[in-house]
């Protein structure tokens, strides 16, 4: 009888021992080899995942300084955008056009999660803040491509999303 609990006495089958992460990834690598899946599951995949936010609202684009103030001259005049749905707006407003910062406002005012999200729809890239009772919110160094923003309930399911926009 072997001294260590841990040998069962059988003679070279700690060669084939094996962890479960081991044993998994051998199993992952056969059944990929004999049963791979189709081309287009990961198409699928993405395609299911839009469907998480199908009960936001998509906001529409209500107000944008650039399209409903042309002609006025003003060269302090900081980039505005509001986007409304039936229960909820969103007023953003880029205040630091060097340093790239945007405040924004929920409108009725609530402590919200606020989403902002930048990168291509392959491999979207969400940054988070929390908007205050009052509502309001910001974000530093926002990006130059187009971005959108999804505003999250009580309960972290969407509640108000709009299209991506660049400022």
């Amino acid at each position: 009888m072997p001294d260590d609990p841990n040998e069962s006495g059988v003679p070279g089958e700690s060669e084939f021992a094996m962890s479960d992460d081991e044993l998994l990834a051998e199993l992952r690598v056969a059944l990929d080899e004999s049963d791979p899946p189709p081309e287009r599951l990961s198409t699928i995949a993405k395609a299911a995942l839009t469907w998480r936010t199908i009960d936001a609202e998509l906001a529409e684009l209500a107000f944008d300084s650039t399209r409903d103030l042309a002609g006025v001259r003003s060269e302090t005049m900081q980039r505005q955008v509001t986007f409304e749905s039936a229960d909820l707006e969103i007023e953003l407003m880029m205040s630091d056009e060097e340093e790239r910062r945007l405040v924004g406002q929920l409108v009725p005012a609530r402590a919200s999660t606020v989403v902002m999200i930048t990168g291509d729809e392959s491999a979207p890239e969400r940054i988070t803040t929390t908007a205050d009772d009052l509502g309001r919110f910001s974000f530093d160094d926002v990006p130059t491509e187009a971005v959108g923003f999804v505003v999250l309930g009580e309960d972290g399911q969407p509640m108000l999303q709009t299209r991506p926009i660049s400022l």
